[in-house]
């Protein structure tokens, strides 16, 4: 046996996505040894919307990354943009003057993921890429977890703490019985993406939300990259008439057929092959055992109103960290002691989820209120649709929606429309 494998590490973590990285560096950081094992190599793409909103760059910000991908160009301020609704009432303005700030940084997954993985070996976490973890067990006896290889001939690796981050499937935490699998309503919540190559469109924004008709909850965005090419994500979210078997369909009809989209990308945009993934939202009952966490897309990490889960995966590591680093002073790392992380990601995130899942089924069933939205933006600036921008991102609790100065103005506007007749 090497050397290296003779090593039991204190925290294995298997999945290097922004939240497998984000638990690595924290706890490499209090001077665990950690091991972060990647089934892929860096730098690889994954599925998503490239935009990072203002949790996203806190996180960054205090690992010291966000100022290194701004230096480097790698990142692209969202300032103006807006919203399309289901009736096509348009509205475009500037998030920078009414929040202190762009609210979105558009950055490609391929930088941002090597990023924080790269991070996480300069503070002291042992990366290993292209390994796909097969059976793990626990030994009672030794205290800590055997993980073998799949289809490889590597001696296994030991740790005495096994954290799941391996993506909304899971392999992982489905083997251990923590995840049972997707659930019927999850597997038809899926995305899609490409990018439209730079120089060949006519994308003169930094970021929109658009909702056709049919789509809704689910929303097609546009957001400009750093290198000027644009990014075109198609979401599927739970609550609409829309499930997995539409996505292909509805990514390519909009494309195609949207008229927003196809003005805003011209007759000559060079669009890649799609690429889609699924979403798992609305977090796991139980994301913890002995000496095991799940975390990320993996737990349900995503918002069920949006499908982002950057945000929530890095908060769900750094909570891990916490929780773990905890454990290793007490010296219980027991099922128990660990209900404390769950606890902890329900009043950070998942507590709100339980609100975005509610607010999406109530979408699908009432568009209107997209289109009120957008209809009071026009008319109270920019001010008015940078509050909605922070909720529909995480910045602000959705229970904010009920707040007199958005649900007034909101009401009035239903009533306006409801006396209108749709267009055909």
């Amino acid at each position: 046996m090497s050397e290296k494998n003779q090593i039991v590490y204190d925290v294995c973590i298997v999945g290097a996505g922004p939240g497998g990285s984000t638990s690595a560096y924290h706890l490499a950081k209090q001077g665990k040894k950690i091991l972060l094992l990647e089934k892929d190599k860096f730098p690889r793409r994954k599925i998503c919307g490239d935009a990072m909103f203002k949790t996203i760059q806190t996180h960054l910000e205090k690992m010291g990354l966000l100022q290194e991908i701004l230096d480097e160009g790698h990142g692209r301020w969202a300032d103006k943009g807006g919203l399309v609704s289901p009736r096509g009432i348009t509205y475009f303005g500037a998030s920078a003057k009414s929040s202190k700030g762009s609210l979105a940084l558009s950055v490609k997954r391929t930088i941002l993921d090597e990023k924080l993985v790269r991070l996480a070996q300069k503070t002291g976490a042992t990366l290993v890429e292209e390994y796909n973890v097969g059976k793990v067990k626990f030994s009672t006896l030794q205290n800590h977890w055997i993980i073998n290889s799949k289809g490889q001939k590597n001696e296994p690796f030991k740790a005495k703490m096994l954290i799941a981050a391996d993506g909304s499937t899971s392999a992982l935490a489905q083997s251990i019985g923590i995840v049972k699998n997707l659930g019927e309503n999850k597997k038809n919540t899926v995305c899609s993406t490409v990018y439209i190559e730079a120089g060949t469109h006519r994308f003169q924004q930094d970021g929109v939300v658009y909702y056709p008709s049919e789509l809704v909850p689910g929303y097609v965005s546009l957001f400009r990259e750093a290198d000027d090419s644009v990014s075109y994500c198609c979401y599927i979210l739970p609550g609409g008439s829309c499930t997995k078997k539409d996505l292909s369909r509805m990514h390519h009809e909009i494309l195609d057929n949207y008229q927003p989209i196809k003005d805003a990308l011209g007759p000559d945009a060079n669009i890649e092959s799609m690429k889609a993934a699924p979403i798992r939202y609305g977090m796991e009952k139980r994301t913890y055992a002995d000496h095991f966490i799940v975390l990320g897309d993996a737990a349900g990490h995503a918002d069920p109103l949006t499908g982002g889960g950057i945000a929530y995966a890095m908060d769900a590591g750094t909570i891990a960290a916490e929780v773990i680093a905890e454990g290793f002073r007490q010296n219980d790392l027991s099922e128990e002691f660990l209900t404390r992380y769950q606890q902890m990601c329900m009043e950070k995130f998942g507590n709100d989820h339980k609100w975005s899942l509610k607010m999406a089924k109530f979408l699908a069933r009432h568009p209107i209120f997209i289109d009120a939205f957008a209809a009071a933006s026009i008319k109270r600036g920019d001010k008015f649709m940078a509050m909605w921008a922070q909720i529909m991102c995480g910045e602000r609790p959705k229970r904010h929606f009920f707040r007199p100065i958005l649900a007034i103005p909101l009401l009035k506007e239903v009533i306006k429309l409801k006396l209108k007749k749709k267009p055909h």
